[in-house]
């Protein structure tokens, strides 16, 4: 999702400018890539899961979410309204973790395309922190503060290959 920054306007009025912005009959937003939801769809199919995580208050998350069709390929999302922080602390991405059952840290991918996204997933101790250049944040701000990689657009992040699993299957013991 984008991030937009806006001066010296209140919360109302910034609520009121984003509805206006993302929500209206004539809004222009749309995914940052044509291939978006099919990658996420590969991305569903070689086993990972997929959450979204913004600093959005929830009705504008949740709207976007519908609106550009994430709603179908999510496994959970997160406002930062629902946490005692947000960016750039871990709170969301723990949280996500918990919705989706992921146990290891070491497991999550955080992609963003700030500088504050980099914190969050290198704070979280993710086991890849990617940026991608459809934010306001240059390649060398996001290296620098952390990522381990920095791609044009998300969907040039290889998908990996699905990792066989044992299922109910036992090894044998061989002891």
């Amino acid at each position: 999702m984008a991030n937009v920054l806006f001066f010296l306007v209140s919360r109302p009025r910034f609520v009121n400018a984003i509805d206006d912005a993302y929500f209206n009959e004539a809004s222009a937003i749309d995914h940052i890539d044509i291939g978006l939801l099919g990658y996420f769809r590969q991305l569903k199919d070689a086993g990972i899961k997929i959450a979204f995580d913004t600093g959005y208050p929830e009705n504008i998350q949740q709207g976007l979410i519908k609106r550009l069709g994430f709603d179908k390929v999510a496994d959970a999302y997160i406002s930062s309204y629902q946490v005692t922080e947000g960016r750039p602390y871990p709170y969301m991405i723990h949280h996500l973790m918990e919705q989706t059952k992921v146990m290891n840290v070491k497991r999550v991918c955080k992609v963003g395309d700030s500088v504050r996204d980099i914190q969050e997933g290198r704070n979280a101790g993710c086991g890849l922190v990617v940026g991608v250049l459809s934010g306001a944040d240059s390649f060398q701000e996001l290296m620098n503060a952390g990522a381990h990689m920095v791609c044009e657009r998300v969907t040039d992040i290889p998908v990996p290959q699905r990792q066989p699993t044992l299922g109910n299957q036992r090894l044998p013991d061989f002891s």
